[in-house]
């Protein structure tokens, strides 16, 4: 049986973000069977919303961790029980109000055809009838798209898959999900989470991506905000309007293009379909892939704009492209990896140019290949990028694949995602192409080997020639 001093230690550690996965399921279990275990939690959790949006930190609890449990639930000066009895009449007048009231602080409505779940971590009261979330309610999206109005005036559409929590109502952790929201001034300390950052807000417009593969992304549109780096030393950042910051490992942050096409910012009334067909294809056998590497794709001889990459043992993004899938370890004197070794985050911009026609590269088909000998390395994650010719990078591509086991030594093969559209055509009137590596879970740095990524296409026709009458 957990003690009260292991429950208070318990939650403390829930509260600072630092639970073990086993050690949440014996408090979720504690807190269901016992009603003053969830009467110490109520008073964690009133003191935690108090002391720091109340206090207004610089960051939200679960960056900064809170103080010891021991001083959280005994004041021994008389000024700080005062102050704290202050708060905390503050706090549950609040409460009793919000308790009163008809309106709950989240409502949400969906786009047709929208699959949803909703979960109450923690609830002993009647669960809301109807299309709202009380504080504690996890929301599950599947394939779809949902608009959240929150009574402050807050406003977001978030697209699936999603997975997200409300804590309170000004408090929402984002797992996974693509959300725009647009926050007013009067909706000060508006907060979003994710496993990579936390956005503190104070009236502005912007986009969070967060995926487990990827990093966490956020754009910014209208105003400014301040977002933290949860990872390393927890880097603060202003980001403005008109720029975007991905959250990088190291707990620094990556400049990367606004991209306000990747956001709705209202309900569509069909969801639209996508024109990209993914193919997927395994094998515990090393080099099965190998006669696949193409040395005439449209990426062939260009030396691309790198950054990020591990460069140990002769590795590097110039063996992505150079129709050689490799061999085995130091098979070849001098060029010890004949392939990429990534590092989340890593980037390689190739240029295509206008083409003969002037408009650019159509793209009708792309093959990536990832193989090693061991630890998951033939596994990938990455994003591909496309820039018109005279417009802004577009995201064409988000793919994680990863069915090779990454913890024993034998755990190696190879991995090859095929793209192509529906019509024949992924893109048109390409003039670059940027790719970027993701987080490949279990492996040694989320990294993987990338032997070989194909780009096929041709020349945009020119509006002339292609409007002229046959011979």
């Amino acid at each position: 049986m957990m003690n009260r001093r292991e429950l208070e230690t318990q939650l403390q550690a829930f509260f600072d973000g630092s639970l073990e996965e086993a050690d949440l399921h014996a408090l979720q279990q504690k807190l269901r069977a016992d009603p003053e275990a969830r009467e110490c939690y109520r008073d964690y959790l009133l003191l935690h919303h108090s002391l720091s949006f109340r206090a207004k930190p610089p960051v939200a609890l679960p960056v900064i961790p809170a103080p010891p449990a021991s001083r959280l639930l005994r004041f021994p000066r008389r000024g700080l029980l005062a102050a704290a009895a202050v708060l905390i009449l503050s706090a549950v007048a609040g409460i009793l109000a919000w308790n009163n009231s008809r309106r709950p602080p989240l409502s949400f409505a969906t786009s047709p055809g929208t699959d949803i779940s909703v979960t109450r971590e923690f609830s002993t009261r009647q669960p809301l009838q109807g299309p709202y979330l009380e504080p504690g309610s996890r929301l599950e999206i599947g394939p779809g798209t949902m608009e959240l109005r929150f009574t402050s005036g807050v406003r977001g559409i978030v697209r699936g898959p999603a997975d997200l929590t409300l804590f309170s109502k000004d408090l929402l952790q984002m797992e996974r999900g693509t959300a725009w929201f647009q926050v007013p001034a009067q909706a000060a300390g508006f907060t979003v989470s994710t496993p990579d950052l936390v956005l503190n807000e104070v009236g502005a417009e912007f986009g969070i991506v967060s995926d487990p593969a990827f990093l966490s992304e956020v754009h910014v549109f209208d105003g400014k905000i301040e977002v933290t780096n949860r990872h390393g030393r927890k880097f603060s950042k202003w980001v403005e309007a008109g720029t975007a910051q991905a959250a990088a490992d190291n707990g620094g942050w990556q400049e990367i293009p606004a991209q306000r096409d990747r956001f709705f910012t209202s309900l569509p009334g069909v969801e639209p379909e996508s024109n990209v067909i993914v193919s997927r294809e395994n094998s515990m056998l090393r080099e099965a892939y190998a006669a696949e590497a193409s040395a005439d794709d449209l990426l062939t001889g260009i030396l691309p704009v790198t950054s990020g990459w591990n460069r140990d043992n002769d590795a590097g993004p110039l063996e992505l492209t150079d129709g050689i899938h490799g061999a085995a370890f130091e098979q070849i004197p001098g060029d010890k990896v004949q392939g990429a070794w990534t590092t989340v985050g890593a980037t390689a911009e190739y240029q295509l140019g206008s083409g003969p026609n002037g408009n650019g590269y159509n793209i009708t088909m792309i093959r990536s290949i990832a193989d090693w000998e061991n630890v998951g390395f033939g596994n990938q994650a990455w994003t591909m990028e496309v820039k018109p010719v005279g417009g802004d990078w577009k995201r064409l591509v988000a793919e994680a694949y990863g069915p090779l086991n990454a913890q024993p030594l034998t755990g190696g093969g190879a991995s090859k995602v095929t793209v192509t559209g529906k019509n024949g055509r992924l893109a048109q009137g390409i003039e670059a192409i940027k790719i970027t590596a993701g987080r490949v879970p279990g492996s040694v740095g989320h990294a993987f080997v990338w032997r070989e990524f194909d780009v096929f296409g041709a020349p945009t026709e020119s509006p002339a020639a292609k409007d002229l009458p046959p011979p």
